[in-house]
């Protein structure tokens, strides 16, 4: 239901900012799976119809990724989990900039649990 939730969250932004292509990477299959199947859950219905209008009008693409190819989108998700509060930035936060050019520079990437 998170996944879900910030799925919708993203767009909205989107069409706040009036993004016409988008590509969708998400590491829960069962959220592109939902999506890209249209068996979204009754209680998000209504975002889903909102939402639907808007990807009409541009084009876009959901895909499963693993959430090691995508470390930048894993810290702000353990982020926020961590505050349990959204945060928007305007500004890149540190630590997603550290990821990013870590990553630029082909440094590897371990991830313990």
């Amino acid at each position: 239901m998170a996944e879900l939730g910030a799925f919708f969250t993203g767009m909205k932004q989107a069409q706040e900012l009036n993004i016409g292509k988008l590509w969708i990477e998400s590491d829960s299959a069962a959220l592109v799976s939902a999506v890209l199947n249209h068996s979204i859950p009754w209680c998000f219905m209504q975002n889903w119809w909102t939402i639907s209008e808007y990807l009409d009008t541009i084009q876009w693409r959901i895909t499963h990724c693993y959430r090691e190819a995508n470390s930048a989108a894993d810290a702000l998700a353990n982020q926020v989990a961590k505050g349990r509060s959204s945060t928007f930035w305007d500004v890149t936060p540190s630590f997603v900039a550290q990821i990013v050019n870590g990553e630029a520079l082909s440094r590897p990437h371990y991830r313990f649990t």
